[in-house]
Order: structure tokens, then C-alpha cells, then sequence
């Protein structure tokens, strides 16, 4: 009969000590840029330590009130050209990188934007994907339809809340890539067991993020539809918009320090190469006007 309280005391402070590991808070994302293995990804390691590529991605997450740590990492995956998300931590492969070299602009996108930029926005859409996986699964945020959209969406909503002129550049840098991709794909005749997988078509994403974005904010691509997006689709993107907003405000946004993520986006600097304006020196919309 002792031991019994002794037992229920030990047992109210295991309970209190998880209930306060448990606390969400913000600053809980940790950043790692692993050595690379293989000394080819060196200056991809080197490169994206310069510019800071955790860091920005890192500073907007960190505005999340998490209930434990997440962390983002860069490593070599022996020759995989993948990113994926596990038990707490979103993984970029150094090779993912050469993916996203083969298919981005040889010299800019419609748009003007340089390649070398055209791939940061490639790269931080993955990490901002790879994180969605990670925030829907601490937060227990339900997904309705396949999470690999919802992923694709919350990247493209935080893109977003840059400033236009680095929105802009983002956008198109993964579009294009998208596109590029998609563009692969119908070289040849896919099989069918290809579409049996939780992603997206490559060519439905390269619209998705055209839609969202001129819905958004037109201004981004000077008032006029982007190229490559069909007038018909650009006419109702902005259901689609009212959609992902309503969504991204009532399921993400009660979790986010909101003072904090305006400071992030405020204090982010992309260091971004000028527009290329002449249209003879940019690439063609990689699927067509």
C-alpha cells in the first residue's frame, strides 16, 4: 500500500516531463550540410553553403511552432538523384542537384530568369516539399487527396509570401524545371504503371505552380497569362488560389509565429542575377505557347 503513492507520483511526472518535451515551439529547425562523399558534389556542396539554402528555407520554418526538432540536411545518396522525408528529418541528395541541372534553362526562362537562379528555386521547392511531409506529419495536419499535392501546394503557398520580385523568380525557376521534366516524359510512351505512383504528373505540377502564382498575383508576369499556362485554365485559377489560401490560413497558419515569418521573408537576401529582358536570349516555354 506505500508504494502505491510513490508510484502515482513517478508516474505524474513522467506524465508533466513528456506533456513539456511535447510544448511546440518555434526555432526547432536544425540544419545539416553533410560532406560530401564523392568530391564531384563539392562545389554543389560549397555552392549552396554560399547562398545559404538551409539557412532561408530553415528561417521560414523555424516560424512554425513545432513539437520537436526537424531537421533539414544535405548529403551525397550514392548516386541517387532523389529527396525524401523520414521520422523527423528532410533529406536533399547532392545529386538531385545534376536532375535539376539537366532540365533547367539553358540560358533563362521566358521570364528572363537567369539558369543559375532558375535552379535555386528548383532546389528550394524541393527542401520546401520535402519540409511540407515533415510539418504535415509533426502537426498531424490532415491531408484530403494524395499528400504529394498538399506538398506541392505548401511549397508553392510559402514561395509566394516572398516579395514579388523574389516570388517571381522562384516561381519560374521551378516551372520551368517542371515543365523541362515533363517535356522528358513525352519523348517517349510512358507506361502505364508510371502514373501508379503517389506524385503528380510532371506536366500537371509545371500548370499547378503557373495557375497558383498568376492567381496570386498577376503582376508577377506582367498582367498577362504566363507563358505556357492555356487561357482556359488561367481564367478559373483563382478558385484554385481562394482554395489553397483558405486551406494553407485554417490549417497551417494557427501553428505559425506570424511576427516571426514576416521577419524571415523581411531578412532573406537571394543575391539574384539581373533579368535577361532581350526575348531572342531566353529559352522557349518548355511545353509549348
Amino acid at each position: 500500500m506505500k508504494l502505491f503513492p510513490i508510484a502515482a507520483i513517478a508516474v505524474a511526472l513522467a506524465l508533466q516531463f513528456h506533456s513539456a518535451q511535447a510544448q511546440p515551439r518555434t526555432d526547432q529547425v536544425r540544419i545539416v550540410y553533410e560532406e560530401p562523399t564523392d568530391e564531384k558534389y563539392r562545389v554543389i556542396h560549397d555552392a549552396m553553403r554560399e547562398r545559404r539554402i538551409l539557412e532561408t528555407v530553415g528561417s521560414l520554418l523555424n516560424s512554425l511552432r513545432l513539437p520537436r526538432e526537424l531537421t533539414l540536411e544535405v548529403r551525397g545518396c550514392q548516386g541517387r538523384e532523389t529527396a525524401w522525408y523520414d521520422r523527423g528529418t528532410a533529406f536533399f541528395c547532392y545529386e538531385y542537384v545534376d536532375l535539376i541541372q539537366r532540365h533547367a534553362p539553358k540560358s533563362a526562362t521566358p521570364g528572363g530568369v537567369q539558369r543559375g537562379d532558375a535552379i535555386v528555386g528548383a532546389v528550394i521547392d524541393t527542401l520546401f516539399h520535402e519540409s511540407a511531409h515533415a510539418v504535415f506529419d509533426l502537426l498531424e495536419i490532415p491531408v484530403m487527396g494524395r499528400e504529394e499535392d498538399a506538398a506541392d501546394f505548401f511549397s508553392i503557398y510559402l514561395m509566394l509570401q516572398f516579395p514579388p520580385e523574389d516570388a517571381r523568380r522562384l516561381i519560374e525557376g521551378i516551372a520551368f524545371n517542371m515543365g523541362s521534366e515533363a517535356r522528358k516524359d513525352f519523348s517517349e510512351r510512358p507506361e502505364p504503371r508510371k502514373f501508379a505512383g503517389p506524385h503528380g504528373p510532371n506536366v500537371q505540377r509545371h500548370y499547378n505552380v503557373l495557375c497558383l502564382a498568376y492567381a496570386a498575383n498577376q503582376a508577377l508576369f506582367n498582367n498577362v497569362v504566363p507563358a505556357g499556362l492555356p487561357p482556359w485554365r488561367a481564367s478559373t485559377c483563382w478558385e484554385e488560389w481562394a482554395m489553397l489560401k483558405r486551406a494553407f490560413t485554417k490549417l497551417i497558419m494557427p501553428h505559425v509565429d506570424e511576427e516571426r515569418l514576416r521577419d524571415a521573408i523581411a531578412n532573406v537576401h537571394f543575391n539574384w542575377s539581373p533579368l535577361i529582358t532581350e526575348p531572342a536570349s531566353v529559352d522557349k516555354p518548355p511545353l509549348g505557347d
